[in-house]
């Protein structure tokens, strides 16, 4: 229609914003326009943006709890404003306030799934003013509704945000559900339903056209339909197509992948777009049998994966959630649970990608509150579900983790149940016992269990003939990375557990406790719980070794830490493979220290002499090789970027790893020095405390470098005292 804004167009809107930590007077946030944020010393930031990315990690009681402010100014022309405008939030925790052009919008409670506000009555043409209030001051009736559980509550506009413009008759966000109400080997059928919004003050003839696609591009079907919509009123069109033989089957080996593009027209004009991507697969969880994926079992092999990074705090942008994703899949893994809350969509993407298995929940921490606290666990799981059900990673929709109400639950299930009937749900108990005896075990669908490892037989009699996933095992809490004899305690303690837990037939699979270490106020374990196989910046320790040589199937072979003892000559050490090959030998210096058979981890008593550490696993005809070496005087360092490129939305981030060398190159584990870095160019530091510096531990460390605005190249310095100093290039574009 003449006038109509440009379809879809979405800006570029997680730039250009403003910030003040505090509480600001001004009515409406200082909506003023003019030299505003120059005269009260706003700070420039971009989104993702978390205001205690500074203040944790560090031994310093009390993370701040506060009050944030952002503002932002946005140009739009007399055609953008003829239709529809909306704000789009990807999460602000935990309460947030927003204000357009001095008109208080809407308040919006949770922290985790996001929000979007239609603003079009109250944008203008011109120069428009955003404004946003967040606060993490502790809230009973915000989940989780604890003070201090054992995560931290970042504050922040912590994830991506978007200026969206759309025709008045348009798809509505999270609009475009796909179900596959039967699938098996040989056919598929899939059910399509779109939701239309007509804002016009007439009647639409609306037709909705939906274009189906294999995961090889082709397409496979092609839907439409016709209704008018009212004035000020929705439609919703249901599309099923023919049943679509032979389908590529999504699992965790082979994550097949459809896609649906959907576009409604107004009479022959394109109004509006809008995809989604899905899976055609089929599970269940049998009682005492386990989890079964397209008709096979599968046994899970998972961790509980929290948003955190050092020197971020939750506004971790989209390539590091994909690299944990990456990092699960490397490990072996299969299953991840969000603990405990919902997660990054950029994330949940790349475990349908990579066929990961999702556990996803609402936030929660033993904590249970009162009516209204009800009231948000219910309208939280419901956007939780709306948001993510066209995932075929999620099996699980996670009600609440180490609480009992029979009352909440219900009404929990009842919400999940009528989102999303095609999953099943399931809450954690720590004390499966005390939840029997409250009703609350029998409730959800399947039950998960939270360590009692060792008494898990006696559990499973307990609760009967249920559904049954540990979803905790392990919490070694003090596995600091880079100190041998914890790293391989907490290997030895993974060991003992999985070989309990995965050979229990009625469980359908376990998650550890954690991926990797995060922070936290909670007293036992503050400022950073250490259980993770990776450390806080991802690096890994050495039970991450171990997981992978126990859930992958790809010969591999690792020799648990380093080979540097200076003034240790002769005195014995014990030398830890992980290895799942079938022999593994050990050689020092050439010479064979014997043969391991079906052991892992596999151990030999060697005296030690500096050299060269080799261990040679065999599998069938295939040799693999891992080997370490003894390190001499540390001379300077090396520094590794896990990106080249970054994109320049002030936003983007690479992992600077920098370890301390030797003469020839070798890394020395035992330099435990401080290394600083310096930025030239389009790019700043990211590190704990806001300091631009790392202390090696293990003669290793690892620091962010986030992208600017500007295209350019980075120039990153690391230097340290006594050390040649080390450089590296990004570009960003």
């Amino acid at each position: 229609m003449p006038g109509a804004p440009p379809r879809l167009e979405t800006k570029k809107f997680s730039q250009g914003w403003y910030f003040r930590l505090g509480e600001f007077d001004l009515p409406g946030g200082g909506q003023a326009i003019g030299d505003f944020e120059a005269r009260f010393r706003w700070k420039p930031v971009n989104l993702p943006h978390s205001f205690n990315a500074e203040n944790t990690f560090i031994p310093v009681r009390g993370y701040y709890r506060g009050a944030g402010w952002y503002r932002k100014h946005v140009s739009l022309t007399d055609a953008q404003c003829a239709g529809k405008v909306f704000l789009n939030f990807g999460a602000a925790f935990s309460q947030a306030d927003l204000w357009v052009n001095e008109q208080h919008v809407g308040r919006y409670l949770g922290g985790y799934t996001g929000f979007s506000s239609d603003v079009s009555d109250v944008v203008h043409p011109g120069d428009n003013v955003v404004a946003v209030r967040v606060t993490n001051v502790h809230n009973r009736d915000i989940l989780p509704g604890r003070e201090i559980p054992d995560y931290d509550l970042y504050g922040g506009l912590y994830r991506e945000a978007a200026l969206v413009l759309k025709d008045k008759l348009y798809i509505p966000l999270h609009g475009i559900r796909v179900t596959t109400p039967e699938v098996t080997t040989a056919s598929a059928r899939v059910k399509i339903e779109i939701a239309a919004r007509n804002d016009y003050n007439v009647r639409r003839n609306c037709t909705a056209v939906a274009v189906v696609r294999d995961p090889a591009g082709r397409t496979v079907a092609r839907l439409e339909a016709t209704h008018p919509v009212g004035p000020f009123a929705e439609a919703a069109f249901t599309l099923e197509p023919d049943a679509i033989r032979n389908p590529a089957l999504w699992s965790v080996d082979s994550p097949q992948l459809y896609s649906v593009q959907v576009t409604l027209r107004d009479g022959t004009r394109e109004a509006d777009t809008g995809q989604a991507s899905f899976g055609l697969r089929w599970f269940e969880f049998r009682p005492g049998q386990g989890f079964f994926l397209n008709g096979k079992r599968v046994e899970l092999h998972g961790v509980n994966r929290h948003q955190d990074y050092a020197g971020l705090a939750n506004a971790v942008p989209p390539r590091l959630q994909v690299r944990d994703a990456e990092l699960i899949r490397e490990m072996g893994g299969n299953f991840v649970r969000t603990s405990h809350y919902p997660q990054h969509p950029a994330f949940l993407d790349a475990c349908d990608r990579l066929g990961i298995l999702v556990y996803e929940e609402i936030a929660s921490w033993q904590f249970i509150g009162g009516e209204r606290f009800a009231r948000n666990a219910e309208a939280m799981l419901r956007e939780m579900i709306e948001r993510d059900r066209n995932h075929p990673s999620i099996i699980l929709w996670g009600l609440f983790n180490e609480g009992r109400s029979a009352e909440l639950f219900k009404r929990l299930n009842q919400v999940a149940h009528q989102a999303d009937s095609t999953r099943p749900t399931i809450y954690a108990d720590n004390k499966p016992e005390v939840g029997k005896t409250l009703g609350t075990t029998s409730i959800p669908d399947v039950l998960g269990i939270n360590y009692r490892t060792e008494e898990i037989d006696k559990v499973h009699q307990v609760v009967g003939d249920l559904k049954l996933l540990c979803s905790e095992h392990t919490n070694f809490d003090r596995a600091v990375r880079g100190n041998p004899e914890v790293e391989l305690a907490q290997i030895d303690r993974l060991k003992h557990n999985l070989d309990i837990l995965e050979s229990r037939p009625y469980l359908a699979g376990a998650a550890l406790w954690s991926m990797h270490d995060y922070g936290t106020d909670y007293e036992p374990v503050w400022p950073e719980q250490h259980s993770g196989v990776l450390d806080s910046v991802r690096l890994p320790k050495e039970a991450f070794y171990y997981l992978k040589s126990r859930w992958t199937t790809s010969p591999m072979v690792h020799i648990c830490n380093h080979w540097t003892w200076p003034g240790k000559e002769g005195v014995k050490r014990v030398v830890t493979v992980v290895s799942n090959c079938g022999t593994v030998e050990l050689f020092l210096n050439g010479r064979s220290l014997g043969v391991r058979e079906s052991e892992n981890p596999a151990r030999w008593e060697v005296a030690y002499e500096s050299g060269v550490l080799r261990a040679v696993g065999r599998h069938g005809s295939r040799t693999v090789e891992h080997q370490v070496q003894t390190a001499g005087a540390p001379r300077g360092l090396k520094l590794a970027t896990s990106a080249t490129s970054l994109h320049a939305n002030g936003a983007d981030a690479a992992e600077l790893t920098v370890t301390a060398v030797d003469g020839k190159g070798v890394m020395v584990p035992l330099q435990q020095t401080a290394v600083r870095f310096e930025t030239h160019g389009p790019g700043s530091i990211r590190g704990i405390g806001g300091n631009p510096s790392v202390e090696l531990r293990g003669g290793i460390g690892r620091i962010i470098l986030q992208s600017g605005v500007t295209p350019g190249e980075i120039t990153v310095t690391a230097t340290a005292e006594g050390l040649s100093p080390a450089a590296s290039v990004v570009k960003t574009e």
